[in-house]
Parts: structure tokens; C-alpha cells; sequence
């Protein structure tokens, strides 16, 4: 009985040991400079440059690249525009070869017989002819303009969602530096909490307050962790967003989750 304990306490050792090497092998191996800390570090110093941010979004836009192909589009549509009077131009050429047999009937003699001929014919025939409708001749000029147009549509929408995408970056960018500070703040004031509620703990065992105020302290710690939560997911979900509009990956770590 001692020794399938001593067994089995082996094993166990054994296997924490492996455990824990595995784990201080896995961490070892994650670079400690992509650890960001909200509190001590700034959010400005490890990300690019605004400008840079807001080039990339425009550089991965799909919505960009889509106003991109419709004026592409547009521009092969004008050229078709200027070319479809040729729509009305036709060549036509025929081929004709071959032996064919006549039965023909003497109307003239009143013969009541047939007579066969053969003929042996090459019938060749070159046409070619201009139809084309007046509207097509006269609206000609204008449905290459229309053309036109579809193309400065395009580009001027383009030019709409780049400057709603620089203001969609700025504003995440800026938004994450507000989050950043808010993180602060709210530790700030939750270690100031943590300070209070341990007092009122003792003045509430020693009857210097009443159970009242006690729950009302708690409750202004409470809602003070839960905001403080709140903004930490802020921040971590803003972070995601600038990723995803600018097609960049910070490949921060960040020690608060």
C-alpha cells in the first residue's frame, strides 16, 4: 500500500515539474516588449504615428478600392459609349459551291417530257451597308458624357469615404487615449476605495458608523470596480477597431484584461 502511494506521488511530482517548466518555457518565449501596461505606459509611444494610421486606413480600405474598380468600370463603358456607332456598320461575305441538278418542263413546244441540265457554279458575294438609327448618330455625344459623369461619381464618392475614414481613425485614436486616461483615473480611484472601504470595515466593527453607511461606502466601491471594468473593455475593444480600419497589427499585450 506505501509503495503505490510513493508511486503515484512520484508521478505526480513528475508531472508538476514538467508542468512548470513548460509554463516558464512558455513564457520565456514571449518578447516582453509587446507588454503594454495602461497605467504606466503610453498608448501614443507604441503605436505609429496618427498620419501613418490614417494612410494605411486608406491604403487597406475596401470601401476605397471599390470606388477604384466602379470608375474603372465607367471608364471602359465611355470607351464603348464612343465606339457603338460602329454597331451599325456591317460586312457581310457568301460562299456558294456546288452542282445542282435542274428538271425543266418545254412550255414553248408543248412537249409533255423533262429535260435534266447540271450547272456547276462558284458564287461568291461581298456586301456591306451602313444602318444606323438617327438617335444613335445624335445622342452619341451625350451618353459619353453620361459616361463621363459616372466616373466623377465615383471618384468624388471615393474622396467622401476617405474623409469619413480619416475621421472614423481619428476619432478611434483619439478615443483610445481617452480610454487610456480614464484607466488611470479609475485606478486612481480605486485604490483610494480600497483605502476607504478598509476603514470603514474597522469603524463598522468598532460601531462608529452604521450598517447604512457601511453599505452606501460599499456601494460606491462597487460601482467604482464595475466602471473601472467597463473602461478596461473600452479601451481593449478600441485598440481591436484602430487594428481592423487600418489593416496594422500592434501586436500589444495588454496586462490588463
Amino acid at each position: 500500500m506505501n509503495n503505490k502511494i510513493m508511486s503515484v506521488g512520484m508521478a505526480l511530482l513528475i508531472y508538476l515539474l514538467f508542468n512548470t517548466a513548460g509554463i516558464y518555457a512558455q513564457k520565456s518565449n514571449v518578447d516582453t516588449t509587446k507588454y503594454f501596461n495602461p497605467i504606466t505606459d503610453d498608448i501614443t509611444k507604441r503605436l505609429p504615428p496618427l498620419r501613418v494610421l490614417v494612410d494605411s486606413a486608406g491604403y487597406n480600405s475596401p470601401d476605397l478600392k471599390y470606388e477604384d474598380l466602379k470608375a474603372d468600370y465607367y471608364y471602359y463603358e465611355q470607351i464603348s459609349a464612343a465606339r457603338e456607332w460602329m454597331e451599325a456598320l456591317s460586312l457581310n461575305l457568301d460562299v456558294n459551291l456546288g452542282k445542282w441538278d435542274y428538271w425543266d418542263k418545254d412550255e414553248i413546244t408543248r412537249v409533255d417530257r423533262y429535260y435534266n441540265s447540271q450547272s456547276i457554279r462558284d458564287n461568291y458575294a461581298i456586301g456591306f451597308y451602313v444602318r444606323m438609327p438617327i438617335a444613335t448618330l445624335v445622342d452619341r455625344r451625350n451618353r459619353i458624357k453620361k459616361q463621363k459623369k459616372w466616373i466623377e461619381i465615383s471618384l468624388t464618392q471615393k474622396e467622401i469615404n476617405r474623409r469619413f475614414l480619416q475621421e472614423r481613425v481619428i476619432t478611434v485614436y483619439n478615443d483610445l487615449v481617452s480610454a487610456q486616461n480614464q484607466i488611470r483615473i479609475y485606478n486612481d480611484y480605486q485604490s483610494f476605495t480600497m483605502t476607504q472601504m478598509q476603514m470603514a470595515q474597522n469603524e463598522f466593527l468598532n460601531g462608529e458608523i452604521t450598517t447604512a453607511e457601511y453599505t452606501r461606502l460599499k456601494e460606491i466601491q462597487t460601482r467604482g470596480a464595475v466602471e473601472y471594468q467597463q473602461v478596461i473593455a473600452e479601451f481593449n475593444k478600441l485598440y481591436q477597431i484602430l487594428e481592423v480600419i487600418t489593416g496594422i497589427r500592434f501586436n500589444l499585450i495588454n496586462v490588463l484584461r
